[in-house]
């Protein structure tokens, strides 16, 4: 397993009042290679308040705390405990937009739902700094993925609690790539977090004033693979639950996805991949969860809209 780490981006520039157009320039170019590089990348000095992010985390703990009885009062859409060979490997609390967020163990999480909302206007915020930032890496206008994804009827926050690893399984989520365009990731003290480069897997170590960002599928097939929504995974600890919260800054259900003519046909480059709706490709990577295939290489991912050239 490689000991390196992925790249760490001190994001302050484009969060100051003052300009600093040195700072922004060397923002972008980091986070362009990171993005052609790794797919993953951390940043610091974020503008999101550390008391803020530390109190979401211990909020979610308390709630995965909570006896299954009141668990139990959370609707299933929300709520999903998942089992593998029998064992317990993760358990996750989801809202998504409108996050029109409900008073979950209301006599033990009595602010549950205010600070949710903040930290859902916290990572709006931060998407949308981040998108432009994306876009301006891409060559696009600084405005693109905000008028592309038009509406946030795919945004989601999603707390999750891994369960201490058994004798005989370690994994909390299995290798992946996430489906749509950013994700933001705060972990507690537990690792577990690995990305895959090179064949080799690198684990990502957690830290209180660092965020975890990644790029998904949606912007690999917009800029015809220029940019990597890698592999990842979640690996159990033994002995010790592990915990994280998660923000998925997505483009709505019919949108229309297509490697773009700046990639393509205004460089002379074929397309990697045939269009698709995203609504399509969401239902079908949800199927991977809900009826997983017997056989692992049945997986749906977006190779299933890869074009042989």
């Amino acid at each position: 397993m490689a000991s390196f780490d992925i790249p760490t981006i001190d994001v302050s520039p484009f969060f100051r009042s003052e300009e600093n157009k040195e700072g922004k320039k060397k923002g972008i170019e980091q986070i362009r290679e990171a993005c052609i590089n790794y797919g993953f990348f951390q940043i610091v000095n974020h503008g999101i308040p550390l008391e803020l992010l530390s109190k979401t985390m211990d909020m979610y703990k308390t709630f995965f705390a909570c006896s299954d009885e009141e668990k139990l009062t959370v609707p299933s859409d929300n709520y999903l405990k998942s089992t593998r060979n029998s064992a317990e490997t993760y358990e996750h609390l989801v809202f998504r937009f409108p996050f029109n967020v409900f008073n979950v163990c209301p006599n033990k999480l009595p602010h549950f739902k205010q600070v949710l909302e903040e930290m859902v206007s916290h990572f709006k915020n931060l998407g949308f700094v981040l998108g432009g930032i994306i876009s301006e890496c891409l060559g696009l206008p600084h405005d693109f993925l905000t008028n592309y994804r038009n509406d946030r009827s795919r945004d989601s926050l999603m707390g999750l609690h891994y369960f201490p690893a058994t004798e005989n399984d370690n994994i909390g989520k299995p290798a992946h790539e996430d489906p749509g365009c950013l994700n933001f990731l705060y972990q507690d003290e537990v690792r577990g977090l690995q990305v895959q480069k090179d064949g080799q897997w690198i684990t990502v170590a957690p830290s209180k004033d660092k965020l975890v960002v990644n790029i998904g599928d949606v912007i690999q097939v917009l800029s015809n693979n220029k940019f990597k929504s890698a592999t990842h995974r979640v690996v159990r600890p033994r002995e010790i639950s592990r915990y994280s919260y998660a923000f998925s800054y997505n483009v709505q259900g019919d949108k229309w996805v297509e490697p773009l003519p700046e990639f393509t046909k205004k460089i002379g480059e074929s397309p990697k991949y045939r269009g698709f709706l995203f609504e399509e490709y969401h239902q079908l990577r949800f199927k991977n969860r809900s009826h997983p295939p017997a056989r692992p290489e049945d997986l749906i991912h977006i190779t299933h809209y890869s074009i042989s050239n």
